[in-house]
């Protein structure tokens, strides 16, 4: 995209936040929306700078997508106005002076219950005071129409629609167009959310509603963001910990990758996992991901998929093992396997006469 030209309806000369942004708009929005907000103020206060939708994109680490969404975000608030070429290429950002009496209406409170949640808080632990989320939405027909004609919903129903495994009706289409507009979340995310309820047997839009809202409350806004909270309370996580005695840490991306080879890769259950890591520990009396992934790796190759396989393979070793034990004792204690046998002791003399005497009776 070319280059876009910033411009103001008010006469501030320096990069400032006004009170009315802060105390009506800042607290209510989205924390990535905010810093593009702030980012372009503070473009707009430097007449030499200038930007393009992608040079914003790589420095916020964002797609240009996300970063549209912002900007459109911030023009439904009346704080900008987006302005177009006869192309419909962004052209002009303008930023508009609102009065306070102008201010949107907070939103509403929403509380979660994180037990229905994928992610669910630790056991144990003190939840926060829930975060303020926009309280859902229910579009009208004329709504659904319009925002079914862009592209990037129409992408995103598609997609929901392939996971859950049927045609959407009005209460998900809403639901799923809800945590996009009003939650603000990400194409991707949202993608994420939809896949990771359906791979856990979770198809109901109700239950994938109360996750999407656990993560609003939490502002997990990216799919890293959202895998990493996932994967930390998830059954195989917990299991690992407690195998390897982990108790004050969480463990690190490092070990992170460890895990994701041994599901995805290896395919191996929280449970025969959990088996390799005790037995690291039985080994080596300490925790080594290195040594669990060996053990695995070998599960691997013996074709190993449920606890009774290891049985069956440690009882094989073992087996084996005695074997090769006994062999080692036997060696060891005559020095020679040829020479395990009884010694025959002869007489020089007597057998030379008996040689002579044959020669001659013959």
């Amino acid at each position: 995209m070319a280059d876009i030209t910033l411009h103001r309806d008010f006469g501030y000369q320096k990069t400032v936040v006004p009170n009315y942004f802060i105390d009506a708009y800042m607290v209510h929005a989205n924390g990535e929306y905010v810093k593009i907000y702030l980012y372009l103020l503070r473009c707009m206060n430097d007449p030499a700078m200038s930007f393009s939708i992608s040079d914003f994109a790589d420095k916020f680490d964002h797609t240009e997508k996300d970063i549209i969404r912002a900007l459109k975000y911030w023009e439904k608030m009346h704080l900008l106005r987006l302005e177009f070429d006869a192309n419909k290429e962004l052209c002009g950002i303008c930023f508009l002076d609102v009065p306070v009496g102008e201010a949107p209406i907070p939103a509403v409170s929403v509380a979660v219950t994180p037990a229905a949640s994928l992610a669910a808080a630790p056991a144990g632990s003190v939840s926060a005071e829930p975060k303020t989320v926009p309280a859902p939405k229910t579009y009208n027909a004329a709504q659904l129409r319009r925002m079914r004609e862009e592209t990037d919903i129409q992408e995103l129903l598609f997609v929901a629609e392939h996971y859950i495994g049927h045609t959407l009706n009005s209460t998900e289409m809403n639901t799923i167009l809800y945590w996009k507009e009003e939650l603000h979340f990400s194409n991707e995310l949202i993608d994420y959310l939809i896949e990771s309820c359906v791979a856990e047997k979770h198809k109901s839009i109700h239950y994938m509603e109360k996750v999407a809202l656990e993560w609003a409350k939490n502002e997990i806004l990216t799919v890293d963001a959202a895998k990493s909270r996932s994967c930390q309370h998830s059954k195989m996580y917990r299991a690992i910990k407690k195998s390897f005695g982990i108790r004050d840490r969480e463990l690190v991306p490092y070990e992170m990758d460890f895990i994701s080879t041994w599901k995805k890769d290896y395919n191996f259950s929280p449970e025969i996992i959990a088996a390799a890591c005790e037995k690291t520990i039985h080994a080596i009396h300490q925790v080594s991901f290195e040594y669990a992934d060996s053990i695995l790796k070998n599960w691997k190759k013996n074709n190993v998929t449920t606890l009774q396989d290891i049985a069956a393979l440690d009882s094989l070793h073992q087996e084996n093992r005695a074997k090769n034990t006994k062999r080692t004792s036997s060696e060891s204690r005559t020095g020679n396997r040829f020479t395990d046998y009884p010694q025959r002791t002869y007489n020089v003399n007597q057998l030379e006469k008996e040689l002579l005497s044959y020669g001659v009776n013959q």
